[in-house]
C-alpha cells in the first residue's frame, strides 16, 4: 500500500464517497441518473450536504493549485532559503 492511498482510507467515508461522486461526474461519462442519484445522496443528511460542499473546495484548490503551478495552501513545502548572489 503506497503512503497515498493509506492517506486516502482514513479519510472520513463520507468525503471519500463525496469525492467519487465529483470524480464520476468530472469524468466525463456522468449520466442524467447520475445526476439524481447524487441529489438523493446529498439529500440523505446534512453530514451528506457537508461532505459533498467541503469535497467540491477540495476539488476547487487541487483545480487552483494545478493552474498555478504551486501547492495547494494545506501542502505547502518549506523552501530551502535563497542564496544571495554577489555582485
Amino acid at each position: 500500500m503506497t503512503k497515498r492511498s493509506h492517506q486516502v482510507d482514513h479519510l472520513d467515508p463520507l468525503i471519500r464517497e463525496a469525492l467519487s461522486w465529483i470524480t464520476r461526474l468530472k469524468s466525463g461519462e456522468a449520466t442524467l441518473a447520475d445526476a439524481e442519484q447524487l441529489m438523493d445522496w446529498r439529500g440523505r443528511s446534512s453530514a451528506h450536504e457537508n461532505a459533498f460542499r467541503d469535497a467540491v473546495k477540495c476539488w476547487r484548490a487541487i483545480g487552483q493549485a494545478l493552474a498555478s503551478g504551486r501547492p495547494a495552501p494545506a501542502s505547502r513545502r518549506r523552501r530551502a532559503p535563497k542564496s544571495k548572489a554577489r555582485a
